[in-house]
């Protein structure tokens, strides 16, 4: 019998092509709790809070792009938007 009809003669594909589950294999166990997990990745995230690159170009990078979005939200408020506008109807008499 080739592999692939091995595979094909599973009705559930279980990677173990058409062998009974023995007892002779150990079932692995997880390798950490997920409590285990857990708490890793919160200290993963603990240690990644805040952190930046600590050389001057990355410094300046972040300056520039904080002053270029202060110019954004500055023009935003100062500018009226142009893509709204009143248009009176043909029996307004008086404007909004």
């Amino acid at each position: 019998m080739t592999p692939y009809e091995r595979l094909m003669a599973e009705a559930i594909p279980t990677g173990r092509f058409g062998d009974p589950a023995s007892e002779a294999r150990p079932q692995q166990s997880p390798m950490t709790t997920q409590e285990q997990q857990a708490a890793r990745r919160a200290a993963l995230t603990d240690a990644q809070a805040g952190w930046r690159l600590p050389d001057a170009a990355s410094q300046r990078k972040r300056q520039r792009s904080a002053q270029v979005a202060a110019e954004k939200t500055r023009e935003r408020e100062q500018s009226r938007p142009r893509h709204l506008r009143i248009v009176p109807g043909p029996n307004d008499t008086q404007a909004a």
